[in-house]
């Protein structure tokens, strides 16, 4: 056995331990939500080790199979902890090659133990959570990534100028722009269903939106310093939302909160920047 092949062992070990540990109190509650339970708040069981469906599919085994699909999960994870690749091409490859894995090994936990309340869209939403959990580690070793060019250009004394307006700057930022301000609110509706929109509704344009917007403002204000596009791209990224999903009647207020959180967002992120330049 290869010392990476050891590795790669040892993570699947601990990964899938810690997925048990983690899981377990998680998953207890998640057993007792899509039975009805916490919904309901009638007389139900806190806490339930197994599913339902998965004591209707599996019988005695059920807690086994649960457990299982704990340690797969944490497995997956605990091997992405792993580097990938040294070059980028193969470092995409195998990334997408674990998000294929990852997303799979959810969908098997969810849909066994009937997480999904045996509907697509609850499952689409879990597979959109996980797509921005991957999008967020990504912009973060992005972020870490290009401080170090940027050190080590420093200390060559080849600081090339910020582009004009910093539009260079912000353009990476522009699909997670477009996930916090169409995608979100689009997988809420498609939650919700034909009920009340309570989770695209307040929720959402109270909690969400600014929330989203001001933190991925942070980051690039933080590597970048002040870039004055991101809240009016922010503002620009709600109208589709609008006219798509709401309508005109909020239109300044969608474009007034997310253009706002994302100025607060990216001038808090680049003050400390100016600051430790000064």
């Amino acid at each position: 056995m290869t010392y990476r092949q050891k590795q790669w062992l040892v993570r699947i070990l601990i990964g899938g331990l810690i997925g048990i540990a983690a899981l377990v109190p998680v998953g207890g509650l998640f057993n007792d939500l899509v039975s009805g339970g916490l919904l309901a708040m009638g007389k139900h069981t806190p806490f339930r080790l197994v599913s339902y469906d998965l004591e209707r599919l599996a019988g005695p085994a059920a807690l086994a199979v649960q457990l299982g699909l704990y340690f797969l999960m944490g497995a997956v994870v605990g091997v992405s902890t792993l580097p990938f690749a040294n070059d980028g091409a193969t470092l995409v490859r195998r990334s997408l090659a674990h998000f294929v894995v990852t997303a799979g090994a959810l969908t098997l936990m969810v849909c066994l133990c009937g997480w999904n309340w045996g509907r697509w869209v609850p499952l689409v939403v879990y597979l959109f959570l996980l797509a921005l959990v991957y999008a967020f580690i990504w912009l973060v070793r992005w972020a870490i990534w290009n401080s170090e060019v940027e050190a080590m250009r420093k200390k060559l004394g080849l600081i090339p100028k910020p582009s004009q307006w910093k539009w260079k700057e912000t353009l990476p930022f522009i699909p997670v722009i477009l996930l916090i301000c169409l995608g979100l609110p689009w997988l809420l509706r498609l939650l919700e269903g034909g009920g009340m929109p309570l989770f695209s509704g307040a929720i959402y344009v109270g909690i969400l939106l600014p929330i989203g917007c001001m933190a991925a403002g942070m980051f690039l204000g933080e590597w970048h310093g002040f870039c004055p596009l991101y809240p009016v791209l922010c503002a620009v990224g709600v109208l589709p939302a609008v006219f798509l999903l709401y309508n005109h009647t909020i239109l300044i207020l969608l474009c007034a909160i997310a253009f706002g959180s994302g100025l607060l967002g990216v001038a808090a992120g680049a003050w400390p920047r100016k600051k430790k330049e000064d």
